[in-house]
C-alpha cells in the first residue's frame, strides 16, 4: 500500500506533464515563485497601496506580469528558451489577452450598464437578473467561443487537446486518481469557507448579483435558481479559458511555466474582490492548472470551483439573514 503510495505521488508529481516535449524546460522552482511572488506583489500594490488602481488599468496589470514572467523565464532558462517558445503558444497568449481585456472592459455588469443603462429594479420581473445574465453570457462567448474557435481553425486543436474531453473515456497520460484530490479539497474548505463567509467583505461582496436580494431583504427562489444557472456558466466558461485553453495551450512550450502565465490574468480579474480571496486566486488558479494537466481534464476543476461559488453564496445568504421566498 506505501509502495503504491508512493508510486502514485511520484506520477502526480512528475517533473513532466503529457503534452510537454523533451524540449520543454523543466520547471525552477524558484523561478516559478518568483513568477507568482511578483504577481503577489501587484496584488498587494493593487489593493493595499491603491498602485494602479482603477479598473481602467486592467490590461496594463496583464501585460506587466506576463512581461515579469517572461524575464524571469529568460533570466533562469536562457534567451534562446524564449526563441523557441512556438508561433502556436504566442497566438494562445495573444488571443488570451484580447479576450480578458475585451471581457473585463465591456463583458461584465459594470458594461452592460455602461451599454444599456441600467435595467428596472423590480424584483417581480428578471430585470434585476439581466445585467449577470450579460456578464455570464459574454463569458461563454469571450472565454469558450472565440478562444476554442480559435484553436481549431488557428492552431488545428479540438477541445479534447485543451483538457475538454467530451467522453469519460481513457485520457493519454491522464494519472489516475486525481479526482479524489478534488473531493479532499472542497472537504478541506468547508471550514476556510464558513469562516470567510461570516466576515465583512464577504458578505458584502456575495451573493455576486447582489440585485437579486430586495430592499426588505428577500430573494425570490426563481431569481436564486436562475442566478446560479448562470453562475455555474461562468466557472464552466472561466476553467474552460484559464485552465483549459491557456494552460493546455502553452503546455508543449512552457511546460509548467505555463501556471504562472495563466495565473496573471487569472488573478487580476479578481481585482474589486476582497483582498484575501484575490491572494488565495494565486494558489487556487495554480492548483487547479496543474491538477487539469495531471488528469487531463477541466471537468473536476469546474465542479469544484462551482462547489465553492454555490457553498458561498448560500453561506452568505444565511449569514445576511437573507430570507429565501417563493412567491
Amino acid at each position: 500500500m506505501i509502495a503504491g503510495a508512493k508510486a502514485w505521488l511520484g506520477a502526480l508529481f512528475a517533473p513532466r506533464t503529457a503534452g510537454m516535449s523533451e524540449a520543454t524546460p523543466r520547471l525552477n522552482p524558484v523561478a516559478f515563485l518568483l513568477m507568482l511572488g511578483v504577481l503577489a506583489l501587484q496584488v498587494v500594490a493593487r489593493h493595499a497601496w491603491g498602485v494602479f488602481e482603477d479598473k481602467h488599468w486592467q490590461a496594463l496589470h496583464v501585460v506587466f506580469g506576463w512581461a515579469s514572467c517572461l524575464a524571469i523565464y529568460a533570466a533562469f532558462h536562457g534567451l534562446g528558451a524564449v526563441r523557441r517558445i512556438s508561433r502556436q503558444t504566442w497566438i494562445v497568449l495573444a488571443t488570451g489577452l484580447v479576450c480578458v481585456i475585451v471581457f473585463w472592459y465591456f463583458g461584465r455588469s459594470d458594461g452592460y450598464r455602461r451599454i444599456f443603462g441600467a435595467p428596472p429594479m423590480d424584483h417581480e420581473t428578471f430585470w434585476p437578473l439581466v445585467p449577470f445574465m450579460y456578464f455570464s453570457s459574454m463569458g461563454v462567448l469571450l472565454r469558450l467561443v472565440v478562444p476554442l474557435t480559435v484553436a481549431r481553425l488557428a492552431l488545428g486543436r479540438a477541445p479534447s487537446e485543451l483538457g475538454m474531453p467530451l467522453s469519460a473515456g481513457h485520457r493519454a497520460g491522464a494519472v489516475a486518481g486525481v479526482r479524489w484530490v478534488y473531493v479532499a479539497l472542497f472537504v478541506g474548505m468547508i471550514p476556510v469557507l464558513w469562516m470567510a463567509a461570516q466576515t465583512a467583505p464577504f458578505m458584502a461582496k456575495y451573493p455576486l448579483a447582489r440585485d437579486i436580494v430586495d430592499p426588505n431583504g428577500g430573494v425570490w427562489i426563481w431569481h436564486l435558481l436562475v442566478y446560479e444557472a448562470f453562475y455555474f456558466l461562468i466557472f464552466l466558461s472561466g476553467e474552460g479559458f484559464w485552465r483549459g485553453f491557456l494552460t493546455f495551450g502553452t503546455e508543449k512550450d512552457l511546460g509548467l511555466y505555463g501556471l504562472a502565465f495563466m495565473a496573471v490574468p487569472y488573478v487580476t480579474g479578481h481585482f474589486g474582490k476582497p483582498m484575501a480571496e484575490t491572494m488565495g486566486a494565486i494558489a487556487a488558479g495554480c492548483a487547479l492548472g496543474f491538477l487539469a494537466l495531471r488528469h487531463r481534464s477541466i471537468w473536476w476543476g469546474v465542479a469544484l470551483h462551482y462547489a465553492i461559488a454555490l457553498s458561498m453564496d448560500l453561506l452568505s445568504i444565511l449569514n445576511n439573514g437573507y430570507v429565501v421566498y417563493a412567491e
